[in-house]
C-alpha cells in the first residue's frame, strides 16, 4: 500500500471534487509534493493537517533555502559547483537543529556522537524532531584528530597531553567538534582550562587558518584539511556527517540539484582530493520520520 495519495483517492479520501483539491493547492491550504510533474500528498502529512498537529502549510513554504548547522568543506563545495541555490549559514550542529525547528532553513549539517547509544546523530534527532517531516541523510565519514605543525618541538607529540599548556582551536559550543573534543579532554582528565584557548573558529577552514598563521598550536580537526596544507595529523576517530532535510523538500528543485550533483563525475573527482573521507553511503536514510 503505497503512502501517498494520489488527487482523485484524496478527493475520494476528503469527500470533495478533484477541483477543490487544485484549489486547496493553489491557495496553500493543503501540504503536497510534486514528483516528476505529479501531484502527490503523504497520508501522514493529510492526517497532521486533519487533525491541526502540523505546522501550517504557509508556513512551511516561507521557510528560506538555507543549508544551516555544522561546516563540510565537501559539502560546501557541492552546493557552489551544483547550482543550487542553496544559501549556507554554518553555525554548529546544535545551533543549526535549533535553528531548523525555528524553519529558518530546509536542511541542516550534523556530526553529534551519542557515547550512551553508540550512534552518530540518530538519537538527537529523534529527541528533538520526533514530530517533524524530516528525513536524516549521511552526507560522509570523515577522520577527525590532532592537526598542528611539523616541527622539532612537535615530533613526539600524539596526544592532546603531549600539548598542555599550549595554544589550543576552539571551536563554537555546541558544534559536533566541540562536543567530541570535551568528551576526549574529560577521558584524559584535562578541560579548557589546561590550554590557551584561540578565537573561536566557526568552520573547518577557519581552525586550519589559525594553525597555519600561528595564533594556535593544535587542532581537532579533519584529515582532509590538515593535508591540504602539509600539516600533521594523527587521527582520532571517524564520524558521521549527516544532513537533516525536511521531506518536503527534499523533493523541491533545490535540494535534487544538490542530490544530482553527487551523482556525478565531477562530484565524484572532486570527493577524490578529499583524504580521509569516504562517501560510499552518500544519500543512505538513516532516520525517516
Amino acid at each position: 500500500m503505497s503512502d501517498y495519495f494520489t488527487t482523485d483517492e484524496l478527493a475520494k479520501f476528503l469527500r470533495i471534487k478533484p477541483r477543490k483539491v487544485y484549489d486547496l493547492i493553489s491557495k496553500g491550504n493543503i501540504p503536497h509534493s510534486r514528483v516528476m510533474g505529479k501531484l502527490l500528498f503523504s497520508k501522514i502529512e493529510i492526517s497532521n493537517w486533519i487533525s491541526g498537529t502540523e505546522k501550517s502549510v504557509s508556513e512551511m513554504k516561507n521557510i528560506p533555502n538555507v543549508l544551516l548547522g555544522s561546516h563540510d568543506p565537501l559539502l560546501e563545495l557541492a552546493v557552489k559547483h551544483s547550482k543550487s541555490g542553496i544559501a549556507m549559514s554554518f553555525d554548529g550542529s546544535i545551533q543549526g537543529i535549533d535553528r531548523f525547528k525555528l524553519n529558518q532553513g530546509i536542511a541542516s549539517g550534523l556530526h553529534i556522537y551519542d557515547h550512551n547509544l553508540k550512534n552518530w546523530n540518530v538519537s538527537l534527532i529523534k529527541s528533538q524532531l520526533k514530530a517533524k517531516q524530516v528525513v536524516l541523510m549521511e552526507w560522509a565519514t570523515r577522520q577527525r584528530g590532532l592537526i598542528f605543525k611539523s616541527t622539532n618541538n612537535n615530533k613526539k607529540k600524539k596526544s592532546f597531553k603531549d600539548f598542555k599548556g599550549k595554544i589550543l582551536v576552539i571551536r563554537q559550543p555546541g558544534s559536533g567538534a566541540d562536543t567530541y573534543l570535551r568528551y576526549l579532554l574529560k577521558n584524559e582528565d584535562l578541560s579548557y582550562d589546561d590550554y590557551i584557548n584561540s578565537d573561536l573558529a566557526y568552520s573547518e577552514n577557519d581552525a586550519v587558518s589559525l594553525i597555519l598563521s600561528d595564533q594556535a598550536d593544535v587542532s581537532f580537526g579533519l584529515k582532509s584539511e590538515a593535508n591540504k596544507f602539509d600539516l600533521e595529523f594523527i587521527p582520532i576517530v571517524t564520524e558521521r556527517f549527516d544532513l537533516i532535510v525536511y521531506r518536503k523538500y527534499w523533493f523541491e528543485n533545490p535540494f535534487q540539484a544538490l542530490l544530482n550533483f553527487s551523482k556525478t563525475k565531477d562530484f565524484l573527482k572532486l570527493a577524490s582530493s578529499f583524504e580521509g573521507y569516504n562517501i560510499d553511503n552518500l544519500g543512505k536514510i538513516h532516520f525517516n520520520s
